[in-house]
């Protein structure tokens, strides 16, 4: 991190200023021509307001910190910096934004494919990583694509550990924290491909529900005896509009496509194996009938239950010859 602001430094990007806490290395926003390019916020329009800190000591209302001092009680590092032919080594931490550039650097390249994030990351945060990016290296994109995402909220709120509401993936797997219940991934992954990821997300016991119960109409198929169905993939490159995929895999339910193109997505149905045998299952069925016909509904719906719990699903009839009621059965998630 300190090179890195070395380099803004020497190129003009960054400069030295004594503020009412200590010294702070800050960026010049005025030294970038598309400053605010990503936010679409042009550079009068950063006065005193929402996330921008004017300070006597900035030349500019949007300038922010790069290196801060830091006092006797705050964590700090040695920062050496050589300015104006000075080296000047000031005690601090770096800013919010430059560890995200460097890291970005170090790991994915000057410039990369993707950068993700939520909406509220749009401005200062992820303007102010283009412009400490893009002034370091040279280049004139830190990613090619932004890609930022829609709010989450829980069962209406915003999900937070201050709210008590904060669920992590692992919580919905492994435990029963959510609903009282684990829920398979591909409940999970459907239920948010289900909203476009710039819409805000309202994760519920509902909305789960609701792709569970959507889930349980599709069958598992082998992904192998079909192929990616156009129509799943045409949404998909506009702005990777899941909701469209979604929509286009109901109409794919019955077709040879369906289980290449719901593998893409991560929400082909998993294959159930029934734990009795065919026989043993229509020896359970006769005696559900037997019971329907003394109406003891009670035993009936015992053993309905019971076989539904181990992903039996049982389906009432009649004959269409005798008349007589008949029952057939199918395996369910």
């Amino acid at each position: 991190m300190v090179a890195m602001i070395q380099t803004l430094i020497d190129r003009k990007n960054a400069y030295l200023a004594q503020g009412g806490d200590g010294a702070e290395i800050l960026f010049d926003v005025v030294s970038m021509d598309n400053y605010g390019a990503l936010s679409n916020r042009r550079l009068d329009e950063q006065q005193a307001g929402a996330r921008i800190d004017v300070k006597d000591h900035k030349r500019n209302p949007g300038d922010f910190v790069l290196w801060k001092e830091s006092s006797a009680e705050q964590p700090g590092w040695e920062g050496r910096f050589s300015i104006g032919g000075e080296t000047v080594s000031i005690h601090g931490r770096p800013g919010w934004h430059i560890e995200c550039s460097v890291m970005s650097k170090a790991h994915l390249g000057e410039v990369f494919d993707i950068h993700g994030g939520g909406l509220d990351l749009i401005f200062p945060h992820h303007e102010n990583e283009i412009a400490q990016s893009c002034c370091a290296h040279g280049t004139e994109r830190m990613a090619n694509v932004w890609m930022h995402n829609g709010y989450l909220q829980v069962e209406g709120r915003k999900m937070s550990k201050s709210e008590g509401n904060f669920v992590t993936i692992h919580d919905l797997l492994h435990t029963e924290k959510f609903g009282g219940r684990k829920w398979p991934g591909e409940v999970l992954r459907l239920a948010m491909l289900m909203t476009h990821y710039r819409e805000p997300i309202d994760f519920s016991i509902k909305r789960l529900e609701e792709a569970e119960s959507i889930l349980a109409k599709w069958r598992h198929g082998d992904p192998q005896e079909g192929n990616v169905s156009a129509d799943i993939i045409e949404p998909l490159l506009d702005d990777l509009n899941t909701p469209g995929a979604i929509r286009a895999l109901h109409s794919l339910k019955d077709d040879k496509d369906f289980a290449a193109s719901a593998q893409l997505l991560g929400v082909l149905p998993p294959k159930v194996e029934a734990e009795l045998s065919k026989t043993e299952i229509a020896s359970v069925c006769e005696q559900r009938l037997a019971f329907i016909r003394d109406k003891n509904w009670a035993e009936a719906d015992r053993i309905r239950d019971e076989l539904l719990a181990r992903g039996i699903q049982l389906k009432d009839g009649k004959d269409p010859e005798t008349g007589e009621r008949v029952t057939t059965w199918e395996l369910k998630r």
